[in-house]
């Protein structure tokens, strides 16, 4: 059993890294002839290969772990059960006992063999490496829950509901984008940029500056960047990314593939956002992007800008 594991996460993480490798490459190639989001539905062919927990069998086998040498029985030399217990009789000239029988004397293999001990079980380098990634599992995939705890108690001391005039336009924004669903809208002052919460039920989360230094179509911007990403499913994406990590812990396509798809994500959802504005419009949002400095990294607003440059 522990063998079988071991093998699957390595076969798994040697597939998933030539599939890395071979879409990192492809989209550098022909960076210039791909969409946004073409880019970033490339990375679900590492996802699959790290979701699926099989491959093709056939009989030739990429990897094989030794396997555990099972401990040598001890053999004993071959009696035959059939034989009938030894009788001893008293030689001539010896006193037969008192009764006038012969008392037969049984001869007993085990009276000659000593006691046998039950040798102490030792774990085996196979188990200690599983125990090993269980360990590393717990711990990554605790962090990340930790964090979400955490922001669940920022929100419930920190995150205020907005007035009725931005509640109006959320609600215009959601009725355009046709999303029906309960995506509950808070500010916050602690942020520096909108965002959807992680989560199995996301909310949706301002700065609170926003309300005071935005206008009404910087408003609706933001909203539906936000919007767009529940739209798409985005944080269900994410939420699959960090479980991936949390089993591929110890492999740095995990840990890459998550920072990459979500540098892509945002870029293929601005994309998505400018599609039906004007050039006008996609100028007024670019701006927005840069008041807001939506990302620690040039690059990544650079990407962004890139994005949504490709989408007129």
């Amino acid at each position: 059993m522990e063998q079988t594991i071991l093998t699957r996460l390595l076969e798994l993480s040697v597939y998933s890294t030539a599939i890395f490798l071979i879409v990192w490459l492809f989209r550098i190639v022909f960076s210039k002839l791909l969409s946004p989001r073409l880019k970033y539905a490339l990375w679900f062919l590492v996802v699959l290969r790290l979701c699926i927990p099989f491959t093709f069998e056939s009989g030739l086998h990429l990897f094989m772990l030794p396997a555990q040498n099972a401990p040598a029985l001890a053999t004993a030399a071959p009696t035959n059960s059939n034989t009938a217990p030894q009788i001893v009789l008293p030689q001539d000239g010896e006193p037969v006992l008192d009764g006038g029988t012969v008392q037969p004397e049984l001869q007993s293999d085990d009276a000659q063999n000593p006691i046998m001990t039950k040798p102490v079980q030792r774990l085996s380098w196979q188990q200690w490496l599983l125990i090993v990634w269980g360990t590393g599992f717990l711990a990554v995939l605790g962090g990340s829950i930790v964090l979400m705890v955490q922001l669940r108690i920022r929100l419930k001391r920190f995150g205020c509901e907005p007035g009725e005039k931005t509640l109006s336009l959320y609600e215009e924004n959601k009725r355009q984008m046709q999303i029906r669903g309960k995506v509950p809208l808070l500010l916050m002052p602690d942020i520096t940029s909108p965002a959807l919460t992680v989560e199995p039920f996301p909310r949706l989360l301002l700065p609170d500056r926003l309300i005071f230094a935005a206008n009404a179509e910087s408003m609706a911007f933001a909203m539906a960047h936000e919007l767009m990403h529940y739209k798409r499913r985005d944080y269900l994406v994410c939420l699959l990314l960090l479980l991936l990590r949390a089993v591929y812990w110890f492999h740095p396509v995990a840990w890459g593939l998550l920072h990459l798809m979500r540098l892509d994500m945002e870029t293929a959802c601005d994309s998505m956002v400018v599609a039906r504005f004007d050039k006008e419009r996609k100028l007024s949002y670019v701006n927005l992007l840069l008041a807001l400095g939506e990302e620690a990294s040039p690059f990544s607003l650079q990407r962004k800008i890139v994005s949504i440059e490709q989408a007129e």
